[in-house]
């Protein structure tokens, strides 16, 4: 098929997904959530394929949702909760149960859920200055897509909740330090690095690396559907909230928030 959010190509034994959206760094809309689903669906189902490689064109990996089609799509409770749960199931689940292995790359701004997928991608390699931070709690928001089950599992429940608290955001040498990522390096290098990694992996055995993805992750992710529940339901009650609708609005008018608890 062919796609308009994306670039799908294969090269020998790996497929590679970019997103490809850079006028707004890559932002999340239904069309990209439906295209990335459907490309992992596709290296999935070939047997030729045994990596994926995630990257981003410009100057993002990825930001996260789409404000202005969140503004004009997901107006109701409903209609948030039906794409989120949609969302976690046809793009992070499928990234975090498919048998193959798949490594982001990241080139640069990689924000909310930008970082929800590098939580559940199995490698990451990123620029040195690539800038990496869960950016919901700036703005009164909650990360629906298992940002708080999943970012400590990686960093630890201290350094996570620093993270998530002050919606910071640290460069790829330190998200390299706190093990957010496997790797950092410098930009040049960041393509030639991946291309290589990927290569090695696709020369093991995909019996044995399908059947060791799914042993580490069994051992991390127990009740998984439940805690992901848990978390989807948390940020709904946060998206009915005045802070969120503040939060909105100072994103979209470019200032601080002042938020009131309520």
């Amino acid at each position: 098929m062919s796609y308009d959010t994306i670039i799908y190509q294969k090269t020998d034994a790996v497929a590679k997904i970019t997103l490809n959206r850079p006028e707004v760094l890559n932002s999340l809309n239904r069309t990209m959530v439906q295209e990335i689903g459907k490309a992992l669906e596709d290296a999935e189902k070939d047997n030729d394929i045994r990596v994926v490689v995630m990257m981003g064109s410009g100057r993002a990996f990825c930001t996260g949702m789409d404000l202005k089609f969140a503004k004009e799509e997901l107006n109701t409770s409903q209609a948030e909760q039906d794409f989120f749960r949609w969302a976690n199931e046809v793009m992070l689940r499928r990234i975090e149960t498919m048998p193959k292995p798949v490594i982001a790359a990241v080139n640069g701004y990689a924000m909310a859920g930008g970082i929800e997928i590098l939580t559940v991608v199995d490698l990451a390699i990123a620029s040195e200055d690539a800038v990496i931070g869960d950016q919901h709690m700036k703005y009164g928001l909650l990360g629906a897509g298992g940002a708080p089950y999943r970012i400590p599992l990686l960093l630890g429940i201290r350094k996570a909740k620093e993270l998530i608290f002050t919606g910071k955001t640290i460069s790829g040498k330190e998200a390299e330090r706190v093990g957010l990522v496997n790797q950092a390096v410098p930009h040049d290098k960041l393509e030639s690095t991946v291309d290589a990694l990927a290569a090695e992996l696709a020369e093991k055995s995909p019996v044995a690396m399908r059947i060791s993805k799914s042993l580490i992750n069994q051992t991390m992710l127990v009740d998984i559907e439940a805690r992901l529940e848990l978390v989807l339901m948390s940020f709904l009650v946060g998206a009915n909230s005045e802070d969120r609708n503040e939060g909105i609005r100072a994103f979209n008018e470019k200032r601080k928030p002042v938020f009131k608890g309520r």
